[in-house]
């Protein structure tokens, strides 16, 4: 019984310090500066900014789309400069062979520290 009623108030309390808080208020970035590297997911399709009300699921999922869809196209567009399969591999075995000299050159500080 003590338990319970140790539960029932922790809880209780736990909710009125929570419900105490305020939440923070965030101001809308400026116009000029993009929040996001892809540019998507910057507001409506208006150009405005609705942080005073929660989001819908719906608008969400249209966002989201939206920004799959800027990201697609900057994948076809921007095409030559990404990387190949074999750029690619070349870099993860280089960075490994790096990888393996740092290691070395731990090992060798940590006896000439001795």
């Amino acid at each position: 019984m003590k338990f319970w009623s140790f539960t029932l108030a922790a809880s209780l309390l736990s909710g009125v310090v929570i419900s105490g808080t305020k939440a923070v208020a965030q101001s809308p970035l400026p116009s000029n500066q993009p929040n996001s590297p892809a540019g998507c997911l910057s507001g409506y399709p208006d150009g405005t900014f609705r942080g005073d009300r929660p989001m819908t699921r719906y608008e969400f999922a249209a966002g989201l789309n939206a920004c799959f869809q800027q990201i697609d196209q900057n994948i076809r567009l921007n095409r030559e400069q990404l990387a190949t399969k074999e750029e690619f591999d070349r870099l993860v075995q280089r960075q490994r062979e790096l990888n393996e000299q740092l290691g070395g050159l731990s090992d060798r500080l940590d006896t000439l520290s001795k």
